[in-house]
């Protein structure tokens, strides 16, 4: 399984708007067809951080390509203070309750 995560820190003045956009990728990714978790953490009041699974590399790169997400991209530069720190992993094993 394709495994992201991803770490945002948002412009102060822009931090609500930042969540709540995520919050609507998460919604919309709910619907992709390869997407099997996303899952968003705030910490502190700028912050967020983002746990994404696939089955795949393909599913992972269909959701980026997304119009929801590709436009939430294309906006990082008015929103955030710096670009995300993004790292990308294969998940080996675990469990969920």
């Amino acid at each position: 399984m394709a495994v992201c995560v991803a770490i945002l820190r948002a412009k102060p003045e822009h931090a609500n708007e930042v969540e709540a956009t995520i919050r609507g990728i998460v919604a919309s990714t709910q619907d992709e067809k390869g997407a099997l978790a996303f899952v968003l953490h705030r910490q502190g009041p700028d912050t967020f951080i983002i746990y994404e699974k696939y089955v795949d590399e393909e599913a992972r790169e269909a959701h980026f390509a997304a119009p929801y997400v590709s436009g939430f991209v294309a906006r990082f530069g008015e929103l955030l203070v710096a670009e995300p720190q993004i790292e990308f992993a294969e998940e080996l094993a675990g469990f969920t309750r």
